[in-house]
């Protein structure tokens, strides 16, 4: 998915929500609770822990690439500082569209690990978890969006 096919996407679909989270401790568990209350304000209740999986691993990495960086760029504007990561949620009453962008140019990649390892497990659960998922760099600003799609069974 490209940034236009992303910004498409969602206008298309109806059910929106959004929510800007500051680099601190509480950012993920704010970000799966409202993830897992808007699903089911929405009506997908069958997929809303899913849903809240998928946000919480895709927060906990964009909070952890944003985490160095000491400032973000979106068009017209500079920002200093460690950047916020935003989270956008998009319905079509079949599936929900989850994207997380942060200020990090880095592409998320799945980690080949041993079964032993205490981490680095978050992206092959939303492999697992998602019909689809992927990233893109968005156009005039620094870093890129992470998606993922859930869908309903």
């Amino acid at each position: 998915m490209t940034d236009g096919q992303a910004s498409a996407t969602l206008a298309a679909w109806q059910l929106r929500s959004s929510l800007e989270l500051g680099p601190y401790p509480g950012a993920v568990p704010c970000a799966r609770l409202h993830a897992k209350l808007i699903s089911r304000e929405w009506g997908m209740h069958a997929i809303a822990d899913a849903v809240e999986l998928v946000v919480s691993e895709l927060v906990t990495n964009a909070l952890m690439a944003s985490n160095d960086l000491a400032g973000h760029r979106f068009p017209g504007r500079a920002v200093d500082g460690v950047p916020p990561v935003c989270l956008w949620l998009a319905c079509d009453r079949q599936k929900v569209l989850i994207e997380v962008w942060d200020a990090s140019a880095d592409p998320p990649v799945c980690q080949d690990l041993q079964p032993e390892a205490e981490s680095g497990r978050g992206l092959q659960l939303v492999e697992d978890v998602s019909a689809d998922w992927g990233s893109y760099v968005s156009v005039g600003c620094s870093g890129k969006t992470v998606w993922a799609m859930v869908t309903a069974p």
